[in-house]
């Protein structure tokens, strides 16, 4: 069943690209995600940004 128009995302961090998170995002309404996270390998909060899609194999 398909769950709607969202993807699936990674959030990098903007100091060290280093991906930490993913989450969801509509692509119709939203272009662009940041939020400031713990990053661990800069150890400290640090905003990061929507990046590159997760590829699902099937």
């Amino acid at each position: 069943m398909p769950r709607g128009k969202s993807t699936n995302v990674y959030l990098s961090c903007k100091e060290c690209k280093m991906q930490n998170y993913t989450t969801r995002i509509n692509k119709k309404k939203t272009t662009k995600l940041e939020h400031n996270k713990f990053c661990a390998s800069c150890k400290k909060m640090t905003p990061h940004a929507s990046g590159s899609e997760i590829k699902h194999s099937s």
